[in-house]
């Protein structure tokens, strides 16, 4: 279909555009021939992926269970949006979050077989299925490539610009385990994918912590050390990103009840920059953060006043909890930084990494 003859300035309609809801986007591009080159031009793409990315959204997944539950919560308007079902055949219940880049998603079959892979743009209902690996990948983390020009070139770790799994040339660094856990997934910031790891000591609990990265540009795995005053102790730390820092939240030992703090690296890839910011405490022994709101705050997994397991949010700064009523059950809930974009996961290229 042809548009009208009267036509706006480009960057008056990009500038519209850009004011509406993705959904919305994904209907104009039926309009006309002209819209849909503009709204799928590298361009545009680019400005709208780069006016989200200043207002991410916190996505909760619950998992492992049955109904699972995949959505939004907005601690201004105290409420939850839905998002679809996904459109692949394997159910949620069923599926493990990878990662979370440029408003695609990357899931993997849970439980022993993980080389079901699928990345999805739920905003835009496009998704892919990737090819299986040869190998059952052991370890798995999601990002794109973000120096090489294109906002799609999403890689899973272990370049989706040719469909094919790709081996590189230095694996995994065989002296070290990752520690995983139900919510100590990767975490994606600067161009590499990061994980919580530990030097394989065996049975030995003073084996030093650190966080192992792979840079999706390089193809090479790096690796930085804890907080000193993290990097031997046997508590429970989990990766996340906190206002663009690389962060970790780490269990404080020898406590009555649990507690947490959070240390977030001031200076990206320097371990002397490690810097703790607060110390959180709660007067129960089972629960842990998950994530952070849109406003800084944190969301938390632990028990309500009605006696059961839900989701919490703290206030740093009034050092306060509040249950915003969802039920959670044990081990079955992550907590997703996730910027909206009208990017396509298409066919390009995948790492195969041997561990």
């Amino acid at each position: 279909m042809k548009c009208s003859s009267f036509r706006l300035p480009e960057d008056v309609m990009i500038d519209i555009f850009l004011r509406l809801e993705v959904k919305n986007l994904a209907r104009l591009r039926c309009v006309c021939k002209s819209w849909n080159t503009l709204l799928t031009s590298k361009t545009f793409v680019e400005i709208h992926l780069n006016q989200s990315m200043r207002n991410p959204r916190p996505l909760l997944f619950r998992h492992g269970i049955s109904p699972s539950y995949l959505g939004f919560y907005s601690t201004k308007c105290k409420e939850f949006e839905d998002l679809c079902d996904p459109p692949f055949r394997t159910q949620l219940a069923d599926l493990d979050v990878v990662g979370s880049c440029n408003g695609v998603l990357c899931f993997c079959s849970n439980g022993s077989d993980r080389s079901l892979i699928y990345l999805w743009n739920p905003l835009i209902k496009k998704y892919m299925t990737l090819p299986r690996p040869s190998l059952n990948p052991r370890y798995l983390g999601f990002g794109v490539n973000s120096v090489s020009g294109h906002l799609d070139d999403f890689k899973v770790v272990y370049s989706l610009r040719s469909n094919s799994w790709k081996n590189i040339a230095y694996g995994f660094p065989r002296s070290i385990e990752i520690n995983r856990s139900h919510i100590n997934s990767s975490v994606f910031l600067n161009g590499s994918v990061h994980w919580c790891a530990r030097f394989s000591c065996y049975h030995d609990n003073s084996c030093p912590w650190l966080i192992v990265s792979f840079d999706f540009a390089k193809e090479i795995f790096q690796t930085v050390m804890m907080p000193y005053d993290l990097s031997t102790d046997d508590a429970d730390k989990y990766l996340n990103v906190f206002d663009g820092y690389l962060c970790v939240f780490a269990t404080i030992p020898n406590n009555t009840f649990r507690s947490y703090e959070l240390w977030v690296m001031k200076e990206y890839g320097l371990t002397e920059s490690w810097t703790k910011l607060y110390t959180i405490e709660k007067p129960q022994r089972i629960w842990w953060p998950l994530g952070f709101t849109e406003r800084g705050k944190i969301f938390i997994r632990g028990e309500c006043r009605h006696g059961g397991y839900g989701l919490l949010v703290y206030n740093p700064h009034s050092d306060t909890f509040k249950c915003i009523g969802v039920h959670l059950p044990y081990y079955a809930i992550q907590v997703l930084n996730f910027v909206e974009s009208i990017i396509e996961p298409v066919s390009q290229s995948l790492i195969l990494s041997r561990s």
